[in-house]
């Protein structure tokens, strides 16, 4: 197709043909299907048993075309009257979504876990067009033998995002979806990680996750999770947005998006695309990585196990106070990894990273920074490690260490704010396509671009009626669109509630994660289907770094939870000059004006706030809660923020401070039974930090300071 805006007719079957040819290895089954679709303007009951037939089609069909069917029929049924119940009640039946033929026979109840309010047929129509509705924007340019180029275009480009398919999940089974992923990996042999010494509330956070999966992804995952399999990137694995499989750009994990489907598994971390899937980094670009990046492309066990506990906890607790479950991404099962593929085969792990066939001629490097590794491990003293002779022993050192592993979860999401913040800028086509794909783009290929990730973050989407010039342009008039405008600002208001919500309740509990779980790239946001309405939530996914104390810790050591809780607003709200934040990545994203900004500041205060003193109120009322800490800390809980509030409310370095100073200590040794180190740690901490606590001291009921803002420090 040489001009894909053209919006000449679609007229002779020459040209159809020409066309699909560009687009389907099965052309032949592709024109028939494009054929009736051009051909039919109205509804057509007979079509639609084609459609059926087709995407059902088991033997024979493509996954291609039988996805272009479920497009199809989807079209066909927004052609539906909404009062022809009789025409609904006759298609919902055929899917397997009503109990019964008849208009007084009911939905069956799992329609409810998939995000519908009801199962009155009557009023379930209104909602299942609802959902099918958000791709009106592709629908309308359909326009029979008058459509163009570009619509049959996006209309084909859709089809092949399997996850925005809503009938799909109603015309494939679990096991074809099954086999259509593992044909896009690499699969080696591993063995289930069972932690004996986790919690018990681990699992039963995880049977809780399943339990509220839809049947259709309960079956997919328990599939995909049953065995000990290990599931590695491929050459096949496609990066684009919105895959069946999806090894997202700049990334070395792998997201699952099943058809039909607003759920999101990842499997942490599928290896790097290429002869190597596995390797050992100490340096890069001149400064050592991180200890969790040494094994360049995996997981280490140990860190798994301590994110999954972190995981469990945080959403436990923030369930316990909140009465509704986290926006926190679940660990469903964790495997140790026992082969790598490398050459077409399986190599077991001493193996790959022992014999020099394997790495070839980066052999000498690898194993350089393999030693440097195990040297800073021992420094670092995560291990006491027996000093093994040759080769094979150094291997078995850092093995030892790093443990290779991997693990699914469930509930995240692959649109990071950091990349979303990149694909809404002007050079996000560039980025996107040529560095991150490799491959050239049109203006088109940049319209749908910019129209799926608003569409993602929106929710619901209304295009511009603009002719795509650049980026800038097209999103620019994307957002002034009033019904695009007032969903931005409300998505945004409530995201920033949220963070406010979630911090607050760790804050309560004085923990806190270094940043990790807040910063950008690894909070992410993902449209839902709720209640019979496109929704857009916040979610943060990595919390290696979480640090909550536990049964075991009887004192709050706020020397170390200070730094960690300041390192988190930082990456919350962002430091001015340095580091732009989470606030910072949704304001861009969302393009807020000043005013709905300062909205959003105060929301996220009282959101804060509330959070906090909840989680307090609901440690000294909940056995469940209380059950999760050491009975002396939960007792002291309070005295922190008595010892604050009192600290700010007094003018530092006066006679009045040093006065009211020696009367806490005496008071907290005498009637609260602390030491008189205890008590020291405590002023040290509060004195070192004051700067964090007064942005803060909202919590400890002092003055009316401002919540701590992007420019702050």
């Amino acid at each position: 197709m040489k001009d894909l805006g053209r919006p000449a007719s679609i007229s002779g079957q020459d040209r159809l043909l020409s066309f699909l040819t560009t687009q389907f290895d099965h052309v032949s089954q592709a024109y028939g299907l494009c054929d009736e679709l051009l051909r039919h303007k109205t509804y057509s009951k007979c079509l639609c048993l084609k459609l059926l037939t087709a995407a059902q089609q088991r033997t024979g069909t493509a996954w291609n075309i039988r996805r272009l069917a479920v497009l199809m029929l989807e079209h066909q049924i927004l052609k539906i009257h909404p009062e022809n119940l009789d025409d609904f009640d006759f298609l919902l039946t055929r899917l397997n979504l009503k109990e019964a033929a008849g208009l007084n026979a009911g939905m069956v109840s799992s329609v409810l876990k998939e995000g519908y309010s009801t199962t009155d047929l009557r009023q379930f129509v209104p909602e299942f067009r609802r959902r099918l509705q958000r791709l009106n924007r592709i629908h309308a340019k359909i326009r029979g033998r008058r459509t163009s180029d570009a619509g049959l275009h996006d209309f084909i480009d859709l089809s092949r995002r399997d996850c925005k398919l809503s009938l799909a999940r109603y015309l494939f089974t679990a096991d074809e979806v099954v086999d259509e992923i593992l044909s896009q990996l690499l699969v080696t042999d591993g063995a289930k990680d069972l932690d004996t010494s986790q919690p018990s509330f681990v699992e039963a956070e995880v049977e809780r996750a399943i339990s509220r999966l839809p049947d259709f992804e309960a079956c997919i995952l328990k599939k995909l999770c049953a065995s000990s399999r290990i599931y590695w990137v491929s050459e096949v694995t496609s990066s684009e947005i919105n895959s069946l499989v999806e090894y997202p750009l700049t990334t070395v994990v792998l997201t699952i998006k099943p058809p039909g489907s607003d759920i999101e598994f990842e499997i942490k971390r599928a290896g790097r695309k290429g002869p190597l899937g596995l390797t050992v980094v100490y340096a890069r670009d001149g400064y050592e990585v991180a200890p969790s990046h040494r094994l360049d492309g995996g997981n280490m066990q140990w860190l798994l196990r301590h994110e999954a506990k972190a995981a469990a906890e945080l959403s436990l607790i923030y369930r316990l106070v909140h009465a509704t479950e986290a926006p926190i991404a679940n660990y469903i099962s964790r495997s140790t990894i026992y082969s790598i593929p490398a050459g077409g085969a399986q190599v077991q792990t001493l193996t790959y990273f022992t014999e020099p066939r394997v790495f070839e001629e980066g052999f000498r490097e690898m194993r350089q920074a393999m030693a440097d590794g195990v040297a800073a491990f021992k420094a670092e003293g995560y291990a006491k490690l027996p000093d093994l002779p040759g080769d094979l022993g150094l291997t078995a050192q850092f093995i030892a260490v790093v443990s290779p592993a991997q693990a699914f979860l469930t509930g995240t999401s692959s649109f990071r704010l950091d990349k979303l913040a990149v694909y809404l800028s002007s050079e996000g086509p560039r980025l996107h396509f040529e560095e991150g794909l490799g491959i050239a783009y049109s203006r088109h290929d940049a319209r749908r671009l910019a129209d799926a990730i608003i569409e993602e973050v929106l929710g619901v989407y209304q295009p511009p009626d603009v002719t795509y010039q650049s980026h800038k342009q097209y999103l620019a008039a994307a957002f002034c669109l009033p019904e695009n405008r007032a969903r931005a600002d409300g998505i945004y208001l409530s995201l920033l509630q949220e963070i406010g919500r979630l911090w607050g309740t760790l804050l309560a509990v004085r923990g806190h994660s270094r940043g990790e779980s807040f910063v950008a790239r690894n909070v992410g946001l993902k449209s839902f289907w709720d209640a019979g309405q496109w929704q857009v939530k916040i979610i943060f996914m990595d919390h290696d770094a979480v640090v909550i104390p536990g049964p075991q810790d009887r004192e709050f050591y706020a020397h170390d939870a200070l730094h960690g809780m300041t390192l988190d607003e930082t990456y919350i709200w962002g430091r001015s000059g340095s580091t732009l934040g989470t606030v910072g990545h949704l304001r861009g994203i969302y393009r807020t004006s000043d005013s709905v900004y300062q909205q959003g500041q105060k929301l996220a205060r009282i959101a804060l706030k509330k959070a906090y003193k909840k989680t307090q109120h609901k440690l000294s009322s909940d056995p469940r809660l209380r059950a999760l800490f050491d009975q002396i800390f939960v007792e002291r809980l309070l005295d922190w923020d008595t010892l604050v509030r009192g600290y700010l409310r007094i003018k530092p370095n006066t006679a009045a401070s040093s006065e009211w100073k020696h009367k806490k200590r005496k008071m907290m040794l005498a009637e609260k039974a602390y030491e008189g180190y205890e008590f020291d740690a405590y002023m040290e901490a509060i004195e070192n930090n004051r700067a964090f606590l007064e942005r803060h001291s909202f919590l400890f009921d002092v003055g009316s300071e401002k919540l701590a803002s992007p420019e702050h420090g």
